[in-house]
């Protein structure tokens, strides 16, 4: 498995196996993840930056758990 993919596997870890294969098959699935994995970054970058930790913090938090619920989805729905 990839190792940028460690922190989608840490969220869902009863889905190991499945989020390897579909990373490694679904071009969507790689995209999506690719999707949530920038914006968790930018997430973190704002919350080092504390004086940044705003609206824009919150709609990437947001975010963030919308790109978790779609990744869920498409590893429930492709089982």
């Amino acid at each position: 498995m990839l190792k940028n993919i460690n922190s989608i596997v840490r969220i869902f870890p009863d889905y190991e196996d499945k989020i390897d294969f579909l990373f490694q098959t679904d071009e969507d699935f790689r995209d999506l993840c690719k999707d949530y994995l920038l914006c968790a970054s930018n997430v973190l970058e704002m919350k080092t930056e504390i004086s940044n930790f705003s609206a824009q913090t919150r709609e990437y938090e947001d975010l963030q758990r919308n790109l978790e619920q779609e990744i869920l989805q498409m590893i429930t729905r492709k089982e």
